[in-house]
């Protein structure tokens, strides 16, 4: 199915870019008032990560649909896709464990809660890092097939 001559199955790569910029931006938002810097930004740091978990797991059912359509030939590509979707679920348990720890959604979260923060946050860049490597390693979701020009 295409729209304005664009394929419009690859969601999935659109959908990411909003739990990384939200969830990256949490544990700044949420370091910001234990450093004295802005104290009053708790709130927004507590909706970066709720849109954050909501768009996370849009794109990990848009990410599993892409999945399903790795041809069973491409091994390589598929353990690389398994590893990519283990991350990313690890990476949106943390985050996921550390929203509920949070409290008062104007309140500054316990340094606990940070720490989960900051290591989803890890995670984020070595799940992007595997999904960038099925893209551009794998050619998973490039179309090979339209000339260019």
């Amino acid at each position: 199915m295409r729209l304005l001559g664009h394929p419009i199955h690859p969601i999935h790569p659109i959908l990411v870019a909003f739990p990384i910029a939200l969830l990256a931006l949490t544990p700044v938002l949420d370091l910001l008032p234990l450093l004295g810097v802005l104290t009053d930004v708790a709130g927004a740091a507590y909706l970066c990560e709720l849109a954050g978990l909501v768009g996370g797991g849009l794109a990990v059912v848009t990410g599993f649909a892409d999945f399903m359509k790795i041809p069973q030939s491409e091994k390589a590509a598929a353990k690389t896709a398994i590893i990519h979707a283990s991350l990313a679920l690890g990476m949106l348990s943390l985050f996921g464990i550390a929203f509920a720890l949070r409290g008062a959604r104007t309140a500054a979260v316990a340094p606990g809660v940070l720490a989960l923060e900051v290591a989803g946050a890890a995670l984020l860049a070595v799940t992007g890092w595997f999904g960038g490597h099925l893209v551009f390693g794998h050619g998973v979701g490039v179309d090979t097939t339209r000339k260019s020009g």
